[in-house]
């Protein structure tokens, strides 16, 4: 299926567009084998959600017209277009000192963080000088620090329903979705600014989106089925879309450590991945409004 211009990419990767690839769509997780998860005495294949829809596996360098597609113009702004580049030299510096990257698990990063508070410190005055820039003078807030397992095919998953002591193989993974809470409807997602997640882990992690708005593939989805009638909100649109538009390209990014993405995850169906890896995945989180 023909990619529609819609959200937009503003490339600012070593690389360029090689490090971007594409898809020919989405397949219900049940019609793909999972990848099993081999680390650190750990050993199971991750479960997802019960409407999951996951990545197809046949990526291919992007032609010149989807280039052109998905190329951003001057017209970019925090909830139609993903950002991806490079972090500052001096910042990357700060990270590697506290060496989050050769970290076994999600206790020892954050032990790092708390083990010398005056390299902590700097590191977060750092963010802030480089984030003030891109917030256009609008509020920004540290969100997390994720940590995910390697060859995770799809890593985001919903914890706040699992018990306080959940081990991992608990985890009900979502396949490629939106974000959302009840404060929004999928027509005022893209009021909800972005977020900026920074690969601080040893190996290269991926990005997925598809680069349609909320709005926009409600509108596909109106002309297959009744949207009221199917009750289709912030919550279930990822089931109803890719149900009827399985074959709408997927978007991969290549995000190499100390690279960033600023992406709509409110206003887009998106995840990411850590398949093929084989150390633990860490990334730094915050929400606004970025641009750049």
């Amino acid at each position: 299926m023909k990619m529609r211009k819609g959200i937009t990419l503003h490339n600012q990767l070593r690389d360029g567009f090689d490090a971007i690839t594409i898809n020919s769509g989405t397949v219900f997780h049940k019609e793909q084998q999972t990848e099993e998860v081999n680390y650190q005495g750990m050993r199971f294949t991750p479960l997802y959600e019960e409407f999951a829809y996951v990545t197809k596996r046949d990526w291919r360098p992007l032609k010149a017209q989807e280039i052109k597609t998905i190329q951003a113009n001057g017209n970019r702004k925090d909830y139609n277009t993903v950002f991806v580049g490079d972090i500052p030299p001096h910042l990357r510096a700060l990270f590697e000192e506290l060496d989050l990257a050769n970290s076994k698990n999600r206790a020892e990063v954050l032990d790092k963080f708390g083990a010398d508070p005056n390299k902590t410190m700097k590191v977060s005055q750092a963010m802030e000088e480089f984030l003030t820039p891109l917030a256009n003078g609008k509020p920004f807030h540290f969100h997390c620090i994720g940590v995910n397992l390697p060859n995770i095919e799809m890593v985001a998953c919903d914890t706040t329903r699992l018990p306080a002591n959940f081990q991992e193989q608990d985890k009900r993974f979502m396949g490629i979705h939106n974000d959302g809470t009840q404060f929004m409807t999928l027509h005022t997602t893209y009021k909800f600014g972005n977020r900026i997640s920074i690969n601080l882990g040893k190996e290269t992690r991926y990005f997925f989106f598809v680069n349609l708005t909320m709005i926009q593939a409600l509108n596909m989805l109106k002309k297959k089925i009744d949207v009221k009638k199917h009750d289709v909100n912030i919550y279930n649109v990822p089931r109803h879309f890719f149900k009827h538009f399985p074959n709408y390209p997927v978007i991969k990014i290549r995000q190499e450590p100390y690279q960033y993405y600023i992406a709509p995850t409110d206003n887009c169906f998106h995840d990411g991945s850590t398949l093929g890896n084989s150390s633990l995945d860490v990334t730094i989180v915050y929400f606004g409004a970025f641009q750049c």
